[in-house]
């Protein structure tokens, strides 16, 4: 591993917003290896943390005004206060699925830690090696975050897509599939749906047309992220080089730009390498592999179903 002295740090703390299945884990790779933290959707290998994320850790609960938090209710454990800021995080921005600890039930000392903890503002909340990541955000959902964000420019936003119908192939594939998250809702109500339809034929028609499919207005819920000149925009496509099917050229220029954006000191080539691929809900992850399994009645349907979403994302016509 990489000494920790080679992380620079960030202006700010940062909010990711990936589409489902667009590279969410290729980016985090990106920010654990410029020394972030991330708390929300995603995991990262211990082995892409530049600094161990136990550190990463101790130093959020020891800046200020967290530090003091933590001081108040010392007999609480790290792990609880930094459980509550992770749900302060999603709350902000309108994200309140797998909250862990708070509610009515959970114990008085951590209900008055939690009191606390929601005072903090997202300038305080959003310190520097943070991210948040989370699958969709739409805009009247976190308009406290917003009111701080448009008077402060913090945190730093950051929003990836994907082609939508390779996406939609993708989320596909990890329903039906993946052993990952299997206890999870989404795989009690869709893999026993999708594997008794059997085909990708069948499944894919089943997707397209499914009003209630995990993530089928993402795009349009976070079509403001894609117009906003603040929020920086990083497509999948660039981002996963030769081994993805893509370019060489256009990763180093989609990485340069997420580290001009956020003032990360680390060369290009360290956050570069072994980007693609490697992650638990990893499958194929090339570019157009949609072609392969989309026949003309599909294409047909998803026309209908999302033709202004591949309009405004710049997918219509390929």
């Amino acid at each position: 591993m990489t000494e920790a002295a080679d992380a620079q740090p960030a202006c700010s703390g940062s909010l990711l917003v990936s589409v489902p299945k667009a590279g969410t884990h290729m980016v985090l790779k990106l920010y654990a290896r410029a020394g972030y933290l991330n708390v929300g959707w995603g995991e990262v290998d211990p082995s892409d943390y530049r600094i161990p994320r136990e550190q990463l850790a101790r130093d959020l609960l020891q800046s200020p005004p967290v530090a003091a938090i933590v001081e108040e209710f010392w007999y609480l454990k790290p792990g609880v206060i930094l459980d509550l800021l992770r749900d302060h995080a999603k709350i902000q921005i309108g994200d309140t699925k797998g909250l862990t600890l708070t509610g009515e039930n959970a114990e008085p000392a951590v209900q008055a830690a939690w009191k606390e903890i929601r005072k903090l503002s997202d300038t305080t909340l959003f310190v520097p090696r943070l991210v948040v990541s989370t699958h969709q955000f739409s805009w009247d959902a976190g308009w406290r975050f917003l009111a701080g964000w448009g008077r402060t420019g913090v945190p730093s936003v950051v929003y990836c897509y994907r082609d939508p119908r390779a996406q939609i192939v993708s989320m596909i594939r990890f329903l039906a599939e993946s052993e990952f998250m299997t206890k999870h809702p989404w795989m009690r109500v869709y893999r026993p749906i999708l594997q008794n339809l059997g085909s990708m034929d069948r499944m894919l028609s089943f997707a397209i047309s499914d009003s209630t499919f995990p993530f089928r207005d993402a795009y349009k819920q976070n079509r403001w992220l894609l117009y906003h000149p603040n929020v920086l925009k990083l497509r999948f496509e660039d981002l996963v080089g030769e081994e993805g099917g893509g370019s060489r050229l256009s990763q180093a220029a989609a990485i340069e730009r997420w580290a001009t954006f956020l003032a990360v000191d680390v060369p290009a080539e360290k956050l570069a390498r072994g980007l693609f691929g490697g992650t638990a809900t990893f499958n194929q992850g090339r570019v157009d592999s949609w072609r392969d399994v989309f026949k003309e009645h599909h294409l047909r349907a998803f026309e209908r179903e999302f033709g202004d979403v591949l309009v405004d994302y710049g997918y219509a016509g390929d």
